[in-house]
Parts: structure tokens; C-alpha cells; sequence
């Protein structure tokens, strides 16, 4: 999203994430798309299945502590991806997750 609006600031807290994935270096835009219907392994223990993807709704632009109403953000991720950041994923697998583990699509 960087990428696509510069000038906006998009910021993890923005989007409320339950977990945060860093994609492979040289992969953009919507990699998570790709991630629906198959299972992310996390460490050692976690399978999650990836389900659907996330609809963002107006929150995401609201003013946030020092972060300023910009409702280019979820317009961009309209244009761009049909309002839709990040995934759904239900649970195949509990345990612990760390910092730092290794996520695998499987």
C-alpha cells in the first residue's frame, strides 16, 4: 500500500492485525490474496487456515493518537484491492507464536 499511496501512512495500528506477516523480500503489492485456501505453519506448533480476505470499513481512516484522518487510505486499497487488507485464517493448530518465527505457505 506504501507503494501505491506514498503519501499516506500506513501504519500497522491502522489496521488492527492480530498477526503480522513480513512477505519475502522482492514480493508486493496484495501477497496474502495468494495465501486464501491453503495454511500458513508458523514456528514449530501453528496451522492456521487461511479463509477469506479482510474488507476494511472507514476505521482505518479515523485519526488514531498521531496519526492523522486520511481517507485515501481505504480508497487506495479500493482501487486496488477491493477494500481488502490482510486475511481471515481459522485456527487448524494451536500453540505458541514468537517473534521471529518462521511462517511457511503450505
Amino acid at each position: 500500500l506504501r507503494a501505491l499511496y506514498p503519501q499516506g501512512r500506513f501504519e500497522v495500528r491502522r489496521f488492527r492485525p492480530n498477526i503480522v506477516v513480513e512477505a519475502a523480500s522482492g514480493e508486493q503489492d496484495f501477497v496474502e490474496n495468494a495465501w486464501i485456501g491453503r495454511t500458513l505453519a508458523i514456528g514449530d506448533e501453528v496451522r492456521l487456515s487461511v479463509t477469506s480476505p479482510c474488507p476494511r470499513c472507514v476505521m482505518t481512516t479515523l485519526p488514531q493518537g498521531d496519526l492523522p484522518r486520511d481517507p485515501g487510505i481505504l480508497r487506495t486499497a479500493a482501487q486496488h484491492n477491493g477494500v481488502n487488507v490482510g486475511v481471515y485464517a481459522a485456527i487448524v493448530r494451536g500453540g505458541r507464536i514468537r517473534r521471529g518465527d518462521t511462517v511457511e505457505l503450505k
